[in-house]
């Protein structure tokens, strides 16, 4: 074998040595607007996602403590409630349940409480609980 390459080999490497074809060149730019296109849109949408779950989850968190404090005891009666919780608002309302026509022990009855608590100006959370309350 010869120590120096000959003219084709010279000529092949020189080829291969050049540079990108335009083709090439168009290729990876035509990807990467692809993908500057696509990743912040999906990064927007995700954002838009947690930002929404967290606000649900808020409005439950609300809701339970709304149920655990305001809508329980022994003096609950039919009618309507509302407050502003940790900066949401919340209503209740407060009927006589059908399910049980009967009156429990001291004249308690069983109450259907209907809460709601606002999650968006346009989005409330309904939570349908059953109550031991007071006869009007």
């Amino acid at each position: 074998m010869n120590a120096n390459p000959s003219h084709d080999d010279r000529e092949t490497c020189a080829r291969h040595s050049r540079g990108f074809t335009l083709l090439e060149v168009l290729v990876a730019v035509a990807i990467l607007a692809a993908l500057l296109y696509v990743v912040p849109r999906s990064l927007v949408s995700a954002r838009v996602s947690i930002a929404q779950s967290q606000a649900w989850l808020e409005a439950r968190l609300v809701a339970e403590e709304v149920l655990a404090e305001e809508l329980q005891g022994k003096t609950m009666r039919p009618g309507s409630l509302g407050g502003v919780s940790h900066g949401r608002r919340w209503s209740a309302t407060i009927t006589p349940s059908a399910v049980a026509d009967g009156r429990g022990p001291e004249g308690q009855i069983l109450l259907e409480a209907r809460l709601s608590v606002e999650v968006s100006p346009s989005r409330s959370l309904a939570v349908d609980r059953i109550l031991l309350g007071m006869a009007e």
